[in-house]
């Protein structure tokens, strides 16, 4: 008979009472209790004298009996199922009402956050981003604390005839010496504030001046302070991008816009301290807007008004001294997230002299001392002059471990002379530089597209040297090899300043992101100015550098 998914078959029963039962008997759930009690009856009737029943009907009885306790017990299964069933629904309920209820308080909770005013949690967190960083949890405020040391020793094997006279102007010869300085020693702090605004302040304490007695007789060099990055910027402003205002990097030049913190070789180019940065450190006052365009953010522009300084406070009281600056960028090939990319960039510079002078001098590939104490290879002196510009080239490659970079500058100065009534002539200097590096660890150089330059190389496995009986944690760090070749050339119409060409092998040993070792030799042949004094200068340079 059928039973919530059991069928119990009989055959025909004949009882000697006379009963007739038709087997099989289709049970259904109106009808399985007639037939049980129908048969429990006949049971109870055979059962008064069994002993006269035949055997096929005794043997019928008991299988009756079976079904009955079948049905019996499916009954109670039944009943046990369908509570079990209503628990589980029960259940299911109230766990469907919880979690509405956790969903409505989180989406409560979430509104609440959204509503809240920009920078009302002023709870920071703090955190290792390359240095000590601290953030809301809105990200409204952030702030990072941080800076950079670079200590370097470094020797040197000259020419008689350059050590005796290294400067071209009078007043300026320094000797090539062996000796040991902090190249730089700066602290930094910077940071965002309400979204949208970003600033950065940076003081160095690695500057000098010499400063001369009231009766002209003699010069006192001594160190001070000067300031770096000192700006506030606007970002994401419709049309423009970003704006910053403050002391800042004009946008000219790749290896100028590098980070001291990442460059390659213990000193940039010739034409970093022959144009870039001069005497005022490569900082300009100023306001300048910049942004990426194109697919991917692989284009940058970049330009800016400035106020041409000629020391490193910031500070010029000249009417009508201004310079325009601008700079375009472009990755012609960007793949594998910058461990291959070719990038192009040309920017120039529209500028006038600070009072009418300037200047146009270079140290060496490897210094030692304070910087007013450093010799001068090539230098034109004071000039008389008008107005200027600057044209540059520049383009770099990274190919897996391979970077190669190169960079050209044309200089035009307009009415230039050594003194006044004599400035008539238009000058034309220019410098540049070829170079190439190998990760011999596997690492590339890497390439930040808002920068437009390359930024901070992290190690495959940081510098790690424990004593312990598993070498398992050990690391060498990344190391890198590079050679450059440098060219200045400060000679035309008989204003000459000399001319260069410097060339330079390096070894890179980053031990982490912070910190790196490095070691360069630099071999500069000399044509100077003046005769009697060419020749060759030799010089190590080694240096330990961290940043935070």
């Amino acid at each position: 008979m059928p039973y919530d998914g059991l069928t119990v078959s009989t055959h025909r029963i004949v009882l000697s009472a006379g009963l007739h039962i038709p087997a099989p008997i289709p049970f259904t759930e109106p009808t399985h209790a007639v037939v049980a009690t129908l048969a429990f009856g006949v049971c109870n009737a055979a059962r008064a004298d069994e002993s006269q029943l035949s055997p096929e009907v005794q043997i019928m009885l008991r299988r009756l009996e079976a079904a009955e306790k079948q049905i019996s017990d499916l009954k109670d299964e039944l009943n046990e199922t369908k509570a079990t069933q209503q628990q589980l629904s029960d259940n299911q309920s109230q766990l469907s009402q919880s979690q509405l209820r956790m969903y409505e308080i989180s989406a409560e909770a979430l509104s609440a956050e959204a509503a809240k005013p920009a920078g009302q949690d002023l709870t920071m967190k703090a955190s290792w981003k390359n240095g000590l960083e601290l953030q809301t949890a809105d990200k409204q405020f952030r702030i990072h604390i941080g800076g950079r040391t670079q200590l370097d020793a470094s020797w040197y094997s000259v020419d008689d005839q350059i050590d005796a006279n290294s400067g071209a102007a009078p007043g300026t010869s320094n000797r090539y010496e062996d000796g040991v300085d902090f190249r730089r020693a700066r602290l930094r702090v910077d940071g965002d504030m309400y979204e949208q605004m970003e600033f950065a302040v940076e003081y160095d304490f690695i500057n000098s001046a010499r400063v001369r007695n009231s009766a002209g007789t003699g010069t006192t060099d001594f160190d001070l302070t000067g300031f770096t990055d000192v700006w506030w910027q606007f970002n994401e402003l419709p049309g423009l991008g970003h704006v910053r205002i403050g002391n800042q990097k004009e946008p000219i030049g790749f290896e100028h816009l590098v980070s001291s913190r990442f460059l390659p070789f213990m000193e940039r180019s010739y034409n970093q301290d022959t144009f870039y940065g001069g005497s005022f450190n490569g900082f300009t006052p100023g306001i300048s807007a910049f942004d990426n365009f194109g697919e991917d953010d692989n284009g940058s522009w970049h330009v800016g008004v400035y106020k041409p300084t000629d020391n490193v406070f910031a500070s010029n009281a000249n009417n009508g001294d201004y310079a325009v600056t601008g700079r375009l960028t472009q990755l012609l090939w960007y793949e594998c997230e910058g461990s291959e990319l070719l990038h192009v960039g040309i920017s120039g510079r529209q500028f006038s002299t600070v009072g009418d002078r300037i200047r146009y001098r270079t140290r060496d590939a490897v210094r030692a001392g304070i910087s007013q104490q450093w010799p001068l290879p090539a230098d034109t002196g004071n000039l008389f002059g008008d107005t200027g510009q600057w044209v540059n080239l520049e383009t770099a490659a990274v190919h897996g471990s391979w970077t190669f970079q190169a960079e050209y500058l044309a200089s035009f100065i307009q009415e230039a002379g050594l003194t006044a009534a004599t400035a008539t002539n238009d000058l034309f200097y220019q410098g540049g530089y070829v170079q190439v590096m190998y990760f011999l660890t596997g690492e590339h150089d890497n390439y930040s597209k808002s920068k437009a330059a390359f930024d901070r190389v992290k190690p495959n496995r940081n510098f790690r040297w424990m004593r312990n009986d598993c070498d398992c944690n050990t690391g060498w760090g990344a190391w890198q090899v590079g050679v450059r070749y440098n060219y200045l050339d400060l000679n035309d119409s008989g204003i000459n300043g000399g001319e260069l060409n410097n060339y330079t092998a390096g070894i890179n040993w980053f031990l982490n992101p912070n910190m790196k070792i490095q070691a360069n030799y630099i071999l500069t042949d000399r044509n100077a100015a003046t005769g009697g004094a060419d020749g060759n200068i030799h010089g190590w340079g080694f240096r330990l550098a961290h940043d935070f």
